[in-house]
């Protein structure tokens, strides 16, 4: 094979040595990326910041992959195209084989997919960039490897950032709000096929599969179970039967057993709370329902201007489902109604 050298560049014959050499790069930027969650992971033990949820890995790690992929190309002046979408190969590679080491779990995936796409690309530009005015050598990807080590430190004397947020949805429903009430306060046995499509349900959040309110000692709660084992409380605080119900949730080491969710966006979390609920129901012409869920919810992170969007669409997709279950099923019995009358 015949390379010629051109101002410290090479160019070679298309299909012999070319791929071959960016694969390694894009291999070793993907062990890179798994090393580093390996490591990171450990860092909590001895840190104040939780290492995985730290800016340093969430926004440094794919920074890195992302210029060690582009750096694979800089004997071939790796185009504007390459820059950008190149890194996502070695980033999906990477977040692969974090899935298949069980060092992370589905939804966190799914969730950190964007996120990492970007900064990666990033990456690739700011790499692209350097190759453009200069011939950096291997020492200089030494040198940008240790980027995030260095930020985690840093990030040790930022605290992280509390946001609260509201989600708010509605549907209309083809049944009275006395009907729609009573399906609320004693949705037990939910079945899957109850429950419309969700993203957040094929990316491993578990399914509901009862919510019953009961008057206690200690004033009315709503019981809520998911599948998985999972379980919490809410203590009602507003209630006026048929027109709005409101209650704050209430979280214990018990309410997520091991392995039922990630532990990062676990609910009721160091990162994540929900906070209350509000169901109100609004009466209209032809006795039919409009009923909306307001939910506060919590977000504490180094990230929050990527956190709290993404908690707000998982959010608004998990209440919509909701919905979809309390219309489904209070038109099924206002219709077992109508029936019998």
């Amino acid at each position: 094979m015949i390379e010629h050298e051109t101002e410290g560049r090479a160019t070679a014959e298309p299909g012999k040595r070319s791929v071959p050499r960016v694969l390694g790069w894009v291999v070793a930027g993907a062990v890179y990326g798994v090393l580093l969650r390996a490591i990171f992971g450990i860092l909590p033990n001895y840190m104040p910041v939780d290492g995985v949820m730290s800016a340093a890995f969430l926004l440094g790690t794919p920074f890195v992959v992302g210029a060690i992929t582009v750096y694979g190309k800089r004997r071939e002046d790796p185009s504007i195209w390459f820059m950008i979408f190149g890194p996502w190969g070695t980033v999906a590679l990477m977040l692969v084989g974090c899935a298949l080491a069980l060092l992370e779990g589905s939804i966190c995936i799914v969730l950190m997919a964007p996120l990492f796409l970007v900064c990666g690309s990033v990456g690739g530009l700011v790499m692209g960039l350097v190759l453009h005015f200069g011939r950096p050598g291997p020492r200089y990807v030494g040198s940008i490897a240790v980027l995030p080590f260095l930020l985690i430190f840093a990030e040790n004397f930022a605290p992280l950032i509390r946001s609260e947020a509201e989600i708010h949805d509605s549907i209309v429903i083809d049944a009275s709000p006395q009907i729609v009430w009573d399906e609320i306060m004693t949705a037990e046995s939910i079945r899957a096929d109850e429950l419309p499509l969700s993203l957040c349900h094929l990316i491993g959040v578990p399914r509901p599969v009862s919510g019953v309110n009961r008057t206690t000692p200690d004033g009315e709660i709503r019981y809520s179970r998911w599948e998985r084992g999972v379980r919490f409380e809410g203590l009602v605080t507003e209630r006026k039967p048929y027109e709005h119900i409101r209650w704050r949730y209430s979280f214990d080491a018990h309410s997520f057993p091991e392995g039922s969710m990630d532990e990062h966006v676990e609910i009721g979390g160091k990162f994540f709370g929900l906070e209350d609920t509000t169901f109100n129901l609004v009466p209209l012409p032809d006795n039919r329902t409009r009923l909306e869920i307001v939910a506060h919810y919590r977000v504490s992170s180094s990230i929050n201007f990527y956190a709290v969007p993404a908690a707000r669409f998982l959010g608004r997709d998990f209440v919509r489902t909701i919905l979809g279950l309390y219309k489904g099923r209070s038109e099924a019995a206002s219709g077992r109604r109508n029936a019998a009358t």
